[in-house]
């Protein structure tokens, strides 16, 4: 496959992956989790092992507003609500003993409370609109500090081009992790909580780091090219010097997280899968996605200063 097919593919990935995302998010939003709205947490326990998705079906019918149901430790779900009475818990824990040691095939004969509490928003309405401002402020920041140190880069391509690129594919990797959120919320309950603003801080740095380095060896690959050398050559080769070890970097950090999912509890399950998700597709965007608009923006600034010379 040659290196416009490549891109292409790259392009048409990323479009489909930001398109998924935003139905996803127009479709089922984010549910905010306690940390945000606050409610009443009940921890439940089984003498067997009882998944979060039975436990769900259980207590569906219940009166009791909107309500997630995870996996915390071994024989024990987690039910988020708001705001309950006790009798209310004490209906929840019968509902659950009721309809699943009724159902034989499932082995499970004990059923019982193992804690509840009601706790307060830790994460509220003035704290959420800080962090997302304080957000937008780092990515400017980032853009003016990234404009800045590329500065001397030679043409056809500009600091403001890797500046501005940078930012893209950041933004990209953001709206991929909220899809990806918002569609786990859908399906397996889980709830947005503090780990989404700290899960996308981390990824931004990550991705912003991985794009950088590339970036870098493009700009010195710039300075020693031989004449007449293509802009996609450069680029191509750029990546490939700095591909290997921004992989086995990711990689690395791919392969704990694989494990934290696989044996982490389910108190951090949703933490350790935004992280994942995240630093993968930021690792696909910063290395290919990031140099594919690079080389586009690169080959029009070629163009323009063709022209100018023609006139």
């Amino acid at each position: 496959m040659n290196i416009v097919k490549r891109r292409l593919v790259w392009y048409i990935l990323s479009v489909l992956l930001t398109i998924a995302s935003a139905i996803a998010l127009f479709l089922w939003g984010i549910n905010p989790g306690t940390d945000f709205t606050g409610g009443t947490l009940v921890e439940v326990g089984f003498d067997k092992d009882v998944s979060a998705q039975i436990a769900r079906e259980a207590i569906k019918d219940l009166d009791i507003g909107d309500v997630s149901v995870s996996n915390t430790s071994s024989n024990s779900v987690l039910v988020k609500a708001g705001v309950l009475e006790t009798g209310e818990i004490d209906n929840i824990v019968e509902t659950l003993k009721t309809n699943i040691t009724s159902d034989e095939s499932r082995g499970v004969s004990e059923v019982y409370k193992k804690q509840s509490r009601v706790v307060g928003p830790s994460l509220g309405a003035d704290t959420t609109k800080r962090a997302i401002t304080l957000t937008i402020v780092a990515l400017i920041a980032i853009l003016l500090y990234i404009a800045w140190s590329f500065r001397k880069v030679q043409k056809p391509f500009t600091s403001w081009s890797m500046s501005l690129t940078t930012v893209a594919t950041v933004t990209h990797d953001i709206i991929v992790i909220l899809g990806f959120i918002s569609l786990v919320n859908h399906f397996y309950g889980f709830e947005a909580n503090s780990y989404l603003l700290v899960a996308i801080l981390t990824v931004l740095g990550y991705s912003i780091h991985d794009t950088i380095v590339v970036f870098d060896r493009i700009r010195e690959n710039i300075l020693h090219h031989p004449g007449g050398e293509k802009i996609e050559s450069i680029v191509e080769r750029s990546v490939d010097q700095t591909l290997a070890r921004s992989l086995n970097t990711s990689l690395t950090l791919i392969l704990v997280l694989l494990a934290l999912t696989t044996i982490g509890g389910g108190a951090i399950r949703p933490f350790v899968l935004t992280l994942l998700v995240g630093i993968t597709f930021g690792t696909y965007s910063s290395i290919f996605l990031a140099a594919s608009i690079l080389t586009d923006w690169g080959k029009h600034n070629e163009k323009k200063i063709a022209a100018r010379k023609a006139n």
